[in-house]
């Protein structure tokens, strides 16, 4: 998977004028922000560069993770006709851009407050094809509340950055201004996941309904020492891997998500799979959620349509 190309041209353009030293000292810094001040409200990204090195970096595997987790919850709920996007926490315009792949859009707002991200993400949704003329960027903060409504509403790699309360509150508030489908994407942590299940709880107690990952709405009853997450496998810019001193030209980005609409979901029958299959001699064991808990399943070549099936399958799929 791989941001378009006039996204990658745009970020690289960015930071033409810095040499690779720099850029790397940026990153690092990036980096070391993010581990020792996220989770409190901090404005972590500040600077025009520092909004290009982040882009670079980290936009591919927003990107693909969005993209993942909404074309999952397509698989589960019915998507006909056109919407419209609230992009909450937008960033460089990720999600969006990934969102505008999958769903017909009409109208989409996105809402950024840090200045330097807001504005490089109005020159990418600006010159995509498929957001352009579409998108307005609103400087604004989550916490504050919103003001803006949409069909779907997307927060990705945000209310981890949040406190408890925030995070709750503003959880609410997202979906009080959601008309059909609220997707929350963080990052595959057991921290982000145990985020994940408070919210779960929060918004299932306001009467809306989980489409995906999970397949029932029963209590999630994983184990303490196990969380739900799945991988996105996406492609690295010659740039991003001198940033990152990295041989190979990919990497995989772990990712947590939950996605809510307002309709109940008609088809929970199948299981989803959790993780990667164990392939022995004529046999493919999957580990899969079911009923809210961790189980595995065994299928051989005696049955050859789930074994077929199974062959197909990956962690995240439905079985």
């Amino acid at each position: 998977m791989e941001l378009p190309i006039e996204i990658r041209t745009i970020a690289e353009e960015a930071l033409s004028a810095y040499n690779i030293h720099g850029i790397k000292a940026v990153s690092k810094d990036i980096t070391k922000k993010y581990k020792e001040k996220s989770g409190a409200g901090n404005h972590l990204i500040v600077s025009p560069v520092e909004a290009a090195v982040y882009s670079v970096v980290r936009m591919p595997s927003t990107f693909g993770a969005v993209y993942s987790a909404l074309s999952h919850t397509m698989e589960c709920v019915p998507f006909d006709g056109e919407y419209s996007l609230l992009d909450v926490g937008a960033g460089t315009g990720a999600g969006t851009i990934a969102a505008s792949q999958l769903l017909e859009l009409t109208g989409i707002t996105c809402i950024e407050r840090e200045k330097s991200m807001r504005e490089l993400g109005i020159k990418y949704t600006g010159q995509y094809s498929l957001t352009a003329s579409k998108t307005i960027w609103r400087n604004g903060d989550i916490i504050s509340g919103l003001n803006d409504r949409a069909d779907v509403v997307i927060s990705s790699y945000v209310l981890n950055e949040m406190t408890e309360q925030d995070r709750i509150a503003a959880v609410r508030d997202m979906w009080s201004h959601t008309d059909k489908l609220l997707l929350i994407i963080e990052p595959g942590t057991p921290e982000a996941f145990s985020q994940l299940r408070r919210i779960r709880s929060e918004l299932l107690s306001l009467g809306a309904h989980i489409s995906a990952p999970c397949t029932c709405e029963d209590e999630c009853r994983l184990e303490d020492d196990d969380w739900c997450h799945f991988t996105v496998r996406v492609q690295r810019s010659r740039l991003h891997r001198m940033i990152k001193e990295a041989d190979v030209p990919y990497e995989d980005e772990k990712f947590c998500y939950m996605s809510f609409v307002k309709d109940n979901v008609s088809d929970r029958s199948r299981k989803r799979v959790l993780r990667h299959p164990q392939i022995g001699k004529g046999n493919i064991t999957l580990t899969v959620c079911s009923n809210g808990k961790s189980e595995k399943i065994t299928v051989t070549k005696k049955d050859k349509e789930k074994f077929r099936t199974a062959r197909k399958t990956g962690s995240g799929d439905l079985f």
